[in-house]
């Protein structure tokens, strides 16, 4: 028997698409949103709608959604916002189930704005339809060859799914993932939220196979309960990793301009985050970290970190940070030592951090992250190095690579430096494994996501079974006569 499908699913898996606003003309929104979907090889019927044109790009211009032969899935509106209220009931009377309203102009440019939203979402109401935005980028499917947004370029075909109130942090993510070759599965910008919701797109991601990790950008909930029982439910299943802005006065003055969604208190958004098993990130520089990783497949055991480093200083840089953070450093078991007493120079640290000295050799690198694979005790390697005078930063890169390769434990590195680590990172980056230039971020990236699988592993246990009404009563029996 099939799975039945998400009632989201005809937005985001669309047949028929029409664009009303499309245009030719050079630097408009109307233009880029048609040439994003001739250039992303979409196969299904797209239709372009513009009273003042007859054709957009050799393709008809039809001057109205209801002159359409065709029944729409999905209408992408970007025009002036005085007239999407019209527009949306002419998309409900030629039987267009969900829209998308990339226009400016509403609640976020007060009142009048505000009226011509709610009128907007009266007609969509009337006519069942659903919608996304105003005020949005647009969404993304590029399994699917769906690019409705107005970013510049398109995206490789993935697994993650980002859901963003911000078009524009939407364009930077996109911008950085494509010569990073991170992938997505959708990529969602939510806008003003005036209708379809965080809770309803999440909702959308966890019954989507595509999908394997959801990332969020937030600046406000409007539904707040449907937007936790949403993210509790994904939690248990897929990594969610997010950011939310708006912590301090001036951040919440920006967001209420910006969106019009009021932002609530920031400790106790947290407290229900960390009960939902969700990872909160502090900045965009995680999103990315995190994102390369998750899409490499890092998948840390639990929360025990080695460190092997080349120089003390920075290993206990590494440390401290750990420590402040609440990520223990794996305590090596008998085992590793006299494997690494065997190996090392008998100068070396004799403990965690593994300091292998300044002149460590690639082999000397190698043994140290297999003797760290062949432990229990470690869930986990951040691997350091400081290009020192008989260092040879790509060989070191080579080996931890080759062996990393052979492992379910995932590595980090850090190789600290720029001219001389140049090619190494190139090779750990062509190879799926994280790469820093310090060793803080490393320590953060493996916290986060070692944090999530730890996190999932507590939201899945049951509690135990409660005692049943004969033996409470038993047990009440029993502490009576002690009493007497």
């Amino acid at each position: 028997m099939e799975n039945e499908q998400h009632y989201l699913q005809k937005l985001f898996e669309p047949e028929s698409i029409a664009i009303v606003g499309a245009s030719e003309k050079p630097n408009s929104i109307g233009v880029t949103l048609v040439r994003n979907m001739l250039d992303s090889g979409y196969k299904g019927s797209l239709f372009f709608v513009n009273p003042k044109h007859e054709t957009v790009f050799g393709g008809k211009s039809y001057p109205s959604v209801d002159a359409i032969p065709h029944r729409l899935d999905v209408a992408v509106i970007c025009t002036k916002a005085n007239t999407v209220p019209e527009i949306i009931d002419a998309c409900g009377r030629a039987g267009c189930r969900n829209a998308i309203i990339i226009s400016g102009g509403f609640a976020e440019a007060g009142p009048r704005g505000s009226s011509l939203q709610r009128s907007a979402l009266e007609n969509a109401r009337r006519h069942g339809m659903r919608v996304i935005g105003p005020n949005c980028l647009g969404i993304m499917r590029p399994g699917s060859q769906i690019n409705l947004t107005f970013a510049h370029g398109f995206a490789h075909p993935g697994t993650i799914g980002l859901i963003s109130q911000s078009g524009a942090l939407c364009t930077a993510i996109l911008d950085w993932a494509l010569p990073n070759n991170i992938g997505f599965s959708n990529v969602v910008s939510l806008g003003a939220e005036s209708d379809i919701d965080f809770g309803e797109v999440l909702d959308f991601m966890v019954s989507d196979p595509r999908t394997e990790n959801i990332f969020l950008y937030i600046e406000g909930i409007k539904n707040a309960r449907r937007f936790m029982s949403a993210l509790r439910a994904a939690a248990r299943c897929k990594p969610v990793l997010l950011i939310k802005v708006g912590k301090h006065p001036a951040g919440r003055k920006a967001v209420l301009s910006h969106t019009g969604a009021l932002v609530g208190a920031d400790d106790v958004f947290d407290a229900a985050l960390r009960r939902a098993g969700v990872i909160r990130l502090a900045n965009v520089g995680q999103m990315f970290a995190a994102a390369s990783a998750l899409f490499s497949h890092f998948r840390p055991r639990g929360k025990r970190l080695a460190i092997i480093t080349n120089g003390g200083g920075p290993g206990v840089m590494a440390a401290d940070y750990a420590e402040d953070i609440g990520i223990p450093l794996a305590q090596l078991d008998p085992a590793a030592l006299a494997r690494l007493n065997g190996l090392l120079p008998g100068t070396w640290s004799k403990s965690n951090p593994i300091d292998i000295l300044g002149d460590a050799d690639p082999a000397r690198y190698g043994a140290a992250l297999q003797a760290c694979i062949e432990d229990e005790n470690v869930d986990g390697v951040l691997a350091i190095l400081t290009p020192q005078a008989m260092t040879d930063p790509t060989q070191a890169a080579r080996t931890m690579i080759e062996i990393s390769r052979k492992s379910d434990k995932p590595l980090v590195a850090c190789w600290m430096g720029e001219d001389q680590v140049l090619e190494a990172r190139k090779l750990f980056q062509g190879a799926g494994i994280p790469s820093f230039r310090t060793p803080e971020p490393a320590v953060d990236l493996f916290s986060h996501i070692s944090n999530y699988y730890r996190n999932r592993q507590l939201l899945m246990q049951t509690p135990p079974r409660l005692p049943n009404r004969r033996h409470r009563e038993s047990n009440r029996r029993v502490w009576s006569s002690k009493r007497r």
